[in-house]
């Protein structure tokens, strides 16, 4: 049988208990949350496999990674993760995985993702039984009038987090914008700039009209931006 390693880590939102199966992540939650022994024991039924307190490269780096995060300097996990859990649950938090950094959603536009309307309910069930937090980022779901649900960390730990998110994505915004205001051509690549009005997308050093500032998003790869109908720039062929 093998062992997953998990880490107490405490951070500046709570002590977390980590955990990587086979070089994934299968564990990031809130170490005193209510269902901690139910998830628990669902991902060690679902891996078959025990609990081993021990550290590793993974470990290291999601520790590093979740402290990038908290610090407003991350807005994407880059880590390997294995979602335990019924096809159902999987196919909800792989949902909320595509919900964008300073972003929310709620359980309705979750259910209507996966064309099952009627799910709210289970969806909200599966939300909550989530073992991977901010990777899966359960934090950005709210109610359907805006109010705070509820959250294994606490609603004031759900509250901090999208401020932070809310926050941090400003900043981005503004300093985005600027730089492709000053046509920056070092940082073509790093992201790229579309344009709600043309349906286009182009590299920030772009020498085509500078767009309004309100019919911008920002995206960090190209792929992004075709997945979501923008088409590439005729100008600066990004």
């Amino acid at each position: 049988m093998k062992n997953i390693h998990i880490q107490y880590y405490k951070t500046k939102i709570g002590e977390l208990i980590l955990g990587t199966y086979q070089e994934n992540v299968c564990l990031l939650d809130f170490r005193y949350r209510k269902m901690r022994s139910t998830v628990d024991n669902r991902i060690k039924r679902g891996l078959n496999s025990e609990f081993h307190e021990q550290n590793n490269d993974l470990l290291k780096e999601t520790k590093k990674q979740i402290d990038e995060y908290l610090g407003g300097v991350r807005t994407r996990f880059e880590l390997p993760i294995i979602l335990t859990g019924t096809d159902f649950q999987k196919e909800v938090w792989s949902e909320l995985i595509k919900i964008p950094y300073g972003k929310t959603s709620t359980y309705l536009d979750i259910a209507n993702s996966i064309n099952n309307p009627k799910a709210v309910r289970a969806v909200a069930n599966a939300n909550g039984a989530n073992a991977i937090a901010l990777i899966v980022p359960c934090h950005r779901i709210i109610g359907t009038n805006g109010e705070l649900i509820g959250y294994g960390g606490g609603t004031p730990i759900k509250k901090r987090l999208l401020k932070l998110e809310s926050e941090t994505s400003h900043n981005i915004f503004e300093e985005r914008f600027s730089l492709i205001e000053n046509r920056e051509k070092k940082y073509d690549g790093t992201f790229f700039t579309a344009v709600k009005t043309t349906g286009v997308f182009c590299k920030p050093s772009c020498s085509a009209k500078k767009p309004n500032k309100e019919n911008v998003v920002f995206y960090d790869t190209k792929e992004e931006a075709v997945e979501k109908g923008y088409r590439p720039c005729k100008v600066c062929k990004p």
